[in-house]
């Protein structure tokens, strides 16, 4: 696939042609969401208490820091996404953009966790720091990766298939993140170490689940549209007014606060409502293994009865399951693992179908030129400001319940207070988030024949 395809007379390109693509571009695609699953999980889940049990960095302070890299983020990833849609290379337009993200996130994030010799505010500035080029690097990866399957394929449910497997892949690495990561970063006697030794091992992780990407889907047809001449500030109006995009950004954003308040609670209520920080692995594979399994479950219920049902009822699922971990002072273990399966499968459910009703809404373009950059740089910055939200969220929930900072070595014994305000932030609020995606979910009108005259020709 190295000709290419020009534009027709008409000023578009030939949608792409039908027919399932390989099996090998498939994979190879999803394995790129260990990457980004790793660094949204682990920050997620390891940044916040890292910041204030380790380095002594207030709540609020902390809060900030998790935050800030993602309001960056927000404001640059739109400009790569254009500038990824602007590019030509035999490579392709995405490709160039992710080896980049490839050879400098792996670094950057073993740098975030490599303990500085500060304590409080002189090293939440030195995690900032380091966590916005993380972000960054992240973004020039990410924001291309997520356009791809809704420029490569033009058949509606083979883009759930690609995100079926990027949905499974992620559930690998949320297994990588969520419980791998907290076993190496407490084998260690000392804190710092644990985390460095994590931080990098979990880089060389990144790695090489992006250069996999890079490499594997060079088979993957090539996309070639007519430039944009349209500023950043027009362009960013047409993706906003797309009419099923508005409605289905705000219902992932909710989605992503929902997971990502809950994720960042885990080693807050196993350390100190359950008593025992290893509780931490066992639920997170009690939560992924289901949410792997589940995956070509939601993709066969979104064939029978549309994405956007199917997308309601996981977030229904989902906040179940937060509402059964909120009794876990009353039911112990057995409530924790059974509410934990629930959570995994409703969270399959909310990672798959939005992503792949953002590929239709990819294709769903209707002028021919390429905007693929645009709307998934939105996307993914989006996705990632509100996944700190959310643990912005849990952080609200630490600072008003009277939660105490501590250093590394410290043994601290928080109040009942704090003990109900961390499992209230981390069960009930997420529970609650999550059921609000329902309403912009309801305005959600894409279907199958919207997305029939795709928008890009294979090289």
């Amino acid at each position: 696939m190295t000709a290419t395809s020009e534009p027709t007379a008409a000023g578009t390109a030939a949608p792409p042609a039908a027919g399932p693509l390989p099996r090998s571009v498939h994979a190879w695609y999803g394995s790129g969401a260990v990457a980004t699953g790793v660094f949204n999980t682990v920050p997620g889940l390891l940044l916040l208490i890292y910041l204030t049990d380790t380095l002594a960095v207030s709540p609020a302070v902390a809060g900030l820091v998790v935050l800030l890299p993602k309001l960056v983020d927000l404001a640059v990833s739109p400009y790569i996404g254009v500038w990824s849609d602007r590019t030509r290379s035999s490579w392709g337009p995405r490709r160039p953009w992710m080896l980049a993200g490839a050879l400098t996130l792996p670094l950057l994030f073993a740098a975030m966790f490599a303990g500085p010799p500060l304590q409080g505010n002189g090293a939440a500035v030195y995690v900032a720091a380091v966590f916005v080029a993380a972000a960054l690097a992240s973004s020039a990866f990410q924001v291309p990766h997520a356009a791809m399957p809704g420029e490569i394929t033009s058949d509606y449910h083979e883009r759930s298939t690609f995100t079926a497997w990027r949905t499974v892949f992620v559930g690998l690495a949320l297994m990588l993140g969520g419980a791998l990561a907290p076993v190496v970063q407490n084998a260690p006697a000392d804190e710092v170490a644990g985390y460095r030794l994590m931080g990098a091992l979990m880089g060389v992780v990144l790695l090489v689940s992006m250069l996999g990407t890079v490499v594997g889907t060079r088979r993957a047809p090539r996309t070639v549209f007519p430039h944009r001449t349209e500023g950043m500030a027009a362009q960013l109006r047409t993706a906003l007014t797309h009419r099923h995009f508005r409605v289905l950004f705000p219902a992932q954003l909710l989605m992503s606060v929902a997971s990502g308040t809950m994720v960042a609670g885990v080693p807050y209520v196993t350390a100190n409502v359950m008593g025992e920080p290893a509780y931490t692995s066992i639920l997170m594979v009690c939560v992924l293994v289901p949410l792997m399994a589940a995956a070509p479950l939601w993709r066969r219920v979104s064939v029978r009865v549309d994405k956007r049902r199917a997308a309601a009822y996981a977030a229904a699922v989902f906040s179940a399951g937060a509402l059964g971990l909120l009794c876990i002072p009353l039911g112990g273990v057995p409530v924790a693992v059974a509410s934990s399966v629930l959570v995994g499968i409703g969270l399959s459910g909310t990672m798959l179908l939005p992503w792949s009703m953002l590929a239709d809404c990819l294709a769903a373009t209707d002028d021919g030129r390429r905007q693929g950059g645009v709307l998934s740089g939105v996307w993914t910055a989006g996705e990632a400001l509100a996944q700190s939200v959310g643990t912005g969220l849990l952080s609200l929930s630490l600072a008003l319940s009277g939660y105490v900072e501590s250093g590394a070595g410290e043994v601290v014994r928080q109040s009942d207070e704090a003990l109900r305000g961390m499992l209230i932030g981390s069960t009930l609020v997420p529970a609650a988030v999550m059921l609000l995606c329902l309403v912009p979910l309801a305005f959600y009108r894409l279907t199958e024949a919207d997305t029939a005259p795709a928008a890009g020709a294979p090289e």
